[in-house]
């Protein structure tokens, strides 16, 4: 396997944030919190008409504009990977989330602690019987919440998430539907052996700047969660 013998806690360090130009405020205030943690940030920037003042000039910042890239919005943040040339920690982040100083120092010691064979992250699902509704029919370890002990999951939330990259092969360019970041990911890293593992934290170690929002992939899904739910059971199929 690439990278078997890497120390983890060696690899360089990226952060990822694809941001919608309605949460430029909100996406303003997480930049530099996740910008002092990483060694480069990459910005993918959805329904922006210009790149904004504040992005300009930053040596360890990379930005791209969605619309550059085909019609993926978020799911434009994993065209990372085959940006990057030597292996690195990638953290995906989003651009609504208060995120701690520490936070991906936690990350990085908990994929360490798999030797990077996993996702680990914050926010996590299990999906609970009879598997008929992504929506109702799972146990939801909030990003807000706290969690004892590491949990192994079926879906991680894919704002609050880290992986070392070569170990994750994926383009979101074959993917046939967008806006499903969190159930598309699970079921890639179910088929690659990536175990998802939800970190141990106290209550409030990550909190929300906004939430509900009118653009929000949550609210969407809650009206309509009939593919969601097909991509859930075909997730649960992996594991045979």
């Amino acid at each position: 396997m690439p990278g078997e013998n890497v120390v983890i806690a060696d690899l360089p360090r990226v952060a990822v944030i694809a941001t919608l130009a309605s949460r430029a405020e909100t996406f303003q205030k997480v930049l530099p919190a996740i910008r002092a943690q990483v060694d480069g940030v990459f910005i993918y920037l959805d329904g922006y008409a210009a790149t904004p003042p504040f992005l300009r000039g930053l040596a360890d910042v990379s930005v791209t504009h969605c619309e550059d890239v085909g019609d993926l919005h978020a799911s434009s943040r994993f065209l990372v990977l085959q940006k990057l040339t030597v292996p690195s920690v990638v953290v995906i982040a989003d651009d609504d989330i208060l995120y701690p100083a520490d936070y991906v120092d936690r990350l990085v010691f908990a994929l360490a602690q798999v030797a990077g064979r996993g996702i680990v992250g914050v926010h996590g699902r299990i999906f609970l019987a009879p598997y008929r509704s992504y929506v109702a029919d799972a146990r939801v370890m909030h990003f807000s919440h706290g969690l004892t002990a590491p949990c192994n999951v079926h879906e991680l939330g894919t704002g609050t998430c880290a992986f070392v990259s070569d170990r994750l092969g994926l383009d979101p360019r074959k993917w046939d539907h967008t806006g499903m970041d969190d159930i598309n990911l699970a079921i890639e890293a179910q088929r690659q052996g990536l175990p998802r593992i939800a970190i141990a934290r106290a209550a409030g170690w990550l909190k929300a700047y906004a939430q509900a929002q009118p653009d929000s992939l949550w609210l969407r899904t809650l009206r309509d969660d009939a593919e969601p739910s097909r991509r859930m059971r075909e997730l649960l199929a992996l594991y045979g």
